[in-house]
């Protein structure tokens, strides 16, 4: 009895501890990264013409727009560029840099300081000056020696919105915070004259000679004010588009317009010639991961649509017969954790 006894509680005692099981441990998570296709978000034609500057996720591109090859790089995002006859300039987080047009030469950087981003940037028609807009400040620099030949200063902050030369010595300066339009004589550094609009707007911008400012208050259509007269000079209510989704050609007779749904599976581009307010052309790209056209851009004359949509494409368009003249792909993906 005593034998049967001890033989069961061995058994009680091997039952509960049970079979040998090696411990596997556990998986350690990683960040998932997602890949997502590049495209441009801003376009930018220069003066003559011949090229585009892009601003993507990965970078600053620019490219001829006769053989559609890459002429520059510079792998950060988030730059605001603009074209001399001589000169590009762009500012980012980085600062603010100056390239030779010539053979993309790297001319001048400087570093934000003292907590001051800088936010835009224009050069004068003649190339001889360059106004940088940080948040509290605009400088003037002489494009000969890189010297800073003029600073204005203010207490408002988000300031310079956007800045473009009206001539050789005027700036003009559009602020879509504060709902205000200036012009500035940069050789004295005093103000000529400031105006505001008639309601809260949700996005302004100068036209490339800086004589009209457009507005949008984020409803249907945009209106053109004159910088000269602080004045309305038109209102186009019935051109559709996204709030600040629109674009004008560089003798202001076009506006380029886009961000909106032409059908369910199409996003829509339209152009229009402001001087007779009639629509030209409509171009629409497919929806691809929620998205259509991210940009447009019309040349100097209106005559070409740079416009590029969100599968990384960059296509031109002759908007007189609405036909396809060139295109090119954007070779970069960007991640996202």
């Amino acid at each position: 009895m005593k034998n049967f006894v001890k033989l069961s509680l061995f058994v009680f005692l091997l039952s509960a501890c049970g079979p040998l099981v090696p411990v596997t441990p556990e998986p350690v998570l990683q960040p998932q990264v997602n890949e997502f296709q590049d495209y441009a978000y801003d376009i930018v034609w220069s003066q003559d013409d011949s090229m585009v500057a892009l601003t993507t996720g990965t970078g600053l591109y620019v490219y001829d727009t006769e053989t559609y090859e890459q002429l520059f790089s510079f792998n950060q995002n988030g730059s605001t560029v603009v074209f001399g006859k001589k000169y590009m300039a762009f500012v980012n987080w980085q600062g603010l840099f100056v390239y030779e047009l010539n053979d993309f030469k790297l001319l001048f950087h400087e570093e934000p300081k003292d907590g001051r981003m800088f936010g835009n940037v224009a050069i004068s028609p003649d190339d001889q000056l360059l106004a940088a807009g940080e948040q509290d400040r605009l400088r003037v620099w002489s494009l000969l020696d890189m010297k800073v030949t003029q600073t204005i200063s203010t207490e408002d902050q988000v300031f310079w919105s956007h800045v473009v030369f009206k001539s050789n010595t005027r700036l003009a300066v559009v602020n879509t915070y504060y709902g205000t339009a200036q012009e500035w004589d940069v050789s004295s550094g005093k103000l000529i004259h400031e105006f505001g609009f008639d309601k809260p707007a949700v996005y302004t911008r100068l036209s490339r000679n800086g004589q009209l400012v457009l507005v949008d208050y984020g409803m249907t259509g945009f209106q053109l004010w004159d910088m000269d007269e602080g004045k309305l000079k038109q209102n186009y209510g019935d051109i559709v588009s996204a709030s600040g989704f629109q674009n004008l050609s560089g003798d202001n007779r076009y506006a380029a317009v886009w961000g909106y749904a032409f059908d369910e599976k199409n996003s829509g581009m339209s152009v229009w010639d402001l001087d007779v307010h009639i629509h030209v052309q409509e171009f629409t790209t497919p929806f691809v991961n929620g998205d259509g056209w991210r940009y447009g851009a019309l040349n100097s004359d209106g005559s070409v649509l740079a416009a590029s949509d969100n599968q990384g494409y960059v296509y031109f368009y002759n908007v007189k017969t609405g036909e396809k003249t060139g295109e090119f792909f954007l070779p970069y993906k960007y991640t996202l954790e």
